[in-house]
């Protein structure tokens, strides 16, 4: 691969590395979402811990999950957060990437936090308070940028249950900070929002118009649909009261697992002490976004959806824990 060239070993007692620079690009995803924050904390991680090995890391911002498999597919990121079904589908090539080639390359590195799917609607449009309420929202709904994963992931959700955006409402494509502004000025009448919680945009709307605000629940029967439509990728998760201001009842709704993916090009020893200085280090990332305060050692493998890189599966070796087949190389 183009990015960098490794020339010496990495000693398990002091991480000495006699390597050329090596430049990794990490796609997160945009501003208003858990993405980035992490993002750019994992990046600063990784850059301070490994500057003696010359290995920098650099964040950038895109989409989400549909790009950032595509930025690994082309090489034009080597690492990179995402949903745990842009992972599998990606890497089997169905799915979500249907009539794609799959993504061979790609490889997990740590599972992070789970995603809360958030359909956030003005309460004039909520008749049930469910999911239902989508069907015949009537106005303008952003379903997440355009090509990002919250755009994958609402399609899909909203399809398991019977309902056809183009015929449900009218679909836009906005950023979650633009949304937010949109929808507290009576531009559209909600948005999709998945993400960690809290999430920046939803807090941004419950903080001026909580009253006005519903995050719709999804029923027993809808969470059954769409495991049954995701292999049961997807599983029901509660937003607990006071998770976003003024919001004073807890909330039902879905989850899927995040994770975070490398190129298997990228080599063993540099992503061993990626992994290795993450774990030692989680404060920082627990101190990046709330959402993050979950990931731990012992959640690490949790909904991995492809197989661990070498370097990370021999990091998790000599931490004594046991490596399922289906993450082994």
């Amino acid at each position: 691969m183009k990015y960098f060239a490794l020339t010496a070993v990495l000693l398990s007692t002091s991480f000495a590395v006699d390597v050329e620079a090596q430049n990794l690009t990490l796609a997160t995803g945009s501003s208003g979402g858990t993405y980035y924050p992490v993002g750019v904390a994992l990046s600063t991680l990784v850059s301070e811990q490994l500057a003696d090995q010359s290995v920098r890391m650099s964040p950038i911002t895109t989409g989400g999950s549909a790009e950032n498999i595509e930025l690994i597919a082309r090489d034009e990121a080597q690492v990179a957060i995402m949903f745990g079904i842009y992972g599998r589908d990606g890497y089997r090539g169905i799915g979500l990437r249907e009539g794609r080639p799959p993504v061979e390359g790609l490889r997990s590195i740590m599972s992070l936090w789970p995603d809360y799917d958030q359909f956030v609607i003005h309460k004039d449009y909520a008749k049930t308070g469910t999911l239902s309420d989508m069907a015949e929202l009537g106005g303008a709904f952003s379903i997440g940028p355009r090509n990002s994963g919250t755009e994958g992931t609402t399609r899909l959700l909203l399809e398991a249950v019977d309902i056809d955006p183009e015929n449900a409402f009218s679909v836009t494509n906005m950023q979650y900070n633009a949304a937010a502004e949109a929808f507290q000025n009576g531009r559209i009448a909600g948005m999709s929002a998945a993400g960690g919680i809290p999430t920046p945009a939803v807090s941004q709307i419950f903080s001026t118009s909580a009253k006005d605000t519903v995050i719709l629940e999804v029923t027993d029967d809808q969470v059954e649909q769409i495991s049954e439509a995701t292999d049961g990728l997807f599983a029901r998760v509660e937003i607990p009261a006071g998770t976003y201001p003024n919001q004073n009842k807890a909330i039902q709704t879905i989850m899927q697992p995040n994770f975070l993916a490398v190129h298997a090009d990228v080599p063993e020893e540099v992503v061993y002490a990626m992994t290795k200085s993450i774990f030692e280090n989680l404060d920082v990332l627990h101190a990046a976004s709330s959402a993050a305060k979950v990931i731990s050692l012992d959640t690490a493998l949790d909904g991995l959806p492809v197989p661990l890189h070498p370097g990370s599966e021999r990091f998790y070796a000599e931490q004594g824990i046991t490596i399922p087949d289906r993450l082994q190389n």
